[in-house]
């Protein structure tokens, strides 16, 4: 069967979205689950935060220096490599997990090289679109377009199903979730993924060049620092701070799904909404709006941990992470030369993701420092004074 699919000739583009659908719902279960089962192996939500610190640090750097890696070693190798070792830790977690053999370091280890070839991966697939498509018999517009709607819907619904799904099934049986969607995916992309032809050995320099490039190519770099910073709060609040409340609190995980949905809902209305608008809306009101739904998402949390306040909560971070889709379209959208691509589009990614490290930081120790509901204070006067300073220095600019 799979000879008949590589005789297709739409097999490499098809074959490659079925891989990142079988590993974008991985890395869904994977986000949700593994800090639920690191605060199960240490009762910490420090210690929940520093592996959530690491990882993105780890997935950061790769983002950054993706291009270049996928460039010395080939973008095929690059891919089925990180797809090899994310299917033999999973499989590792979830084998340990099972038998109690799973300690907490060994735990971080097996994150960590998961992760390390991620960033440069996914850096690799995704520069490699345009030639797919041609080797698919596709136009780049319907490629792109079938590409951005695909993973957009699936990162948006699978980390609540996943959500769901382990709340149904259990955390351990949920861990082998993960080895077999890593496994579909590494299947799926070795018999898809054509063989690139290889440049010449990449440079260091051209990592700098492409820096440089990106920050002349960025419509407003302001902006996209800002709208970093917002997103990464957003996901903090997902990944960490929600699943971090409900540990500390007894809640189950399936009011971690509620909030996951009601933010994938809320997200999808506002991306809608301003798509029927004619008009983009100014730097300084994107980022400040932003910022203030976060806050008020807060301060529903302060209130109670409970569905009602999850659902609550949830739709309207969703809305303030809608509310950023002008700034990251006009940030992953840069033109760049065939050769300069994978390094610049590496740069956009690692712009996204800046903040996310300092923000896992501060709020577990926060957390670890002081009480949740006084965290909740915190961030709550934190996110307002974000609000207030980011506008005005857009605005600023802007009159400049």
């Amino acid at each position: 069967m799979l000879q008949r699919l590589q005789r297709n000739a739409r097999w490499p583009f098809v074959g490659l979205q079925l891989s990142n659908v079988a590993s974008n719902f991985s890395h869904a279960f994977a986000t949700v689950l593994y800090p639920w089962i690191m605060y199960d192996l240490t009762g910490s939500v420090v210690c929940m935060a520093v592996m959530a610190v690491l990882n993105s640090i780890v997935l950061l750097f790769g983002m950054a220096f993706g291009g270049y890696v996928a460039e010395l070693l080939g973008v095929r190798y690059t891919a089925l490599i990180s797809a090899k070792v994310g299917t033999l830790t999973s499989l590792l977690i979830a084998a340990l997990y099972t038998a109690d053999f799973l300690s907490p370091s060994i735990f971080i280890l097996l994150g960590l090289m998961s992760s390390i070839l991620d960033g440069p991966a996914t850096v690799a697939t995704e520069a490699k679109i345009p030639e797919i498509a041609r080797l698919s018999g596709m136009s780049l517009t319907d490629a792109n377009s079938i590409d951005d709607v695909l993973d957009g819907f699936v990162l948006l619904t699978a980390s609540a199903a996943s959500a769901f799904i382990i709340a149904a099934i259990g955390s351990k049986d949920a861990a082998w979730w993960i080895a077999f969607c890593n496994f579909a995916a590494m299947v799926t992309l070795s018999f898809s993924l054509p063989k690139f032809r290889l440049r010449g050995a990449p440079r260091f320099r051209d990592v700098i060049a492409a820096g440089k490039q990106f920050r002349r190519l960025a419509a407003s770099l302001p902006l996209a620092l800002c709208a970093s910073a917002a997103l990464g709060f957003f996901m903090t609040l997902q990944i960490f701070l929600v699943p971090a409340a409900l540990r500390l609190q007894g809640g189950s995980m399936a009011w971690l799904g509620i909030f996951i949905a009601a933010s994938a809902v809320a997200t999808i209305m506002m991306n809608l909404h301003l798509a029927s608008r004619q008009h983009t809306p100014p730097p300084a009101a994107i980022v400040s709006r932003a910022f203030l739904g976060l806050a008020l998402a807060m301060g529903m949390l302060w209130i109670e941990v409970s569905p009602a306040t999850m659902m609550f909560s949830g739709f309207v971070a969703g809305l303030a992470n809608g509310w950023l889709s002008p700034a990251f379209v006009a940030i992953l959208q840069i033109k760049a030369s065939r050769e300069s691509k994978p390094y610049v589009m590496g740069f956009s990614y690692a712009v996204v993701l800046l903040f996310l490290p300092f923000e896992y930081m501060l709020t577990g120790a926060a957390i670890g420092l002081m009480s949740f509901r006084t965290t909740c204070i915190l961030l709550m006067f934190l996110l307002s004074l974000a609000a207030a300073v980011s506008a005005a220095w857009l605005e600023s600019i802007q009159n400049d």
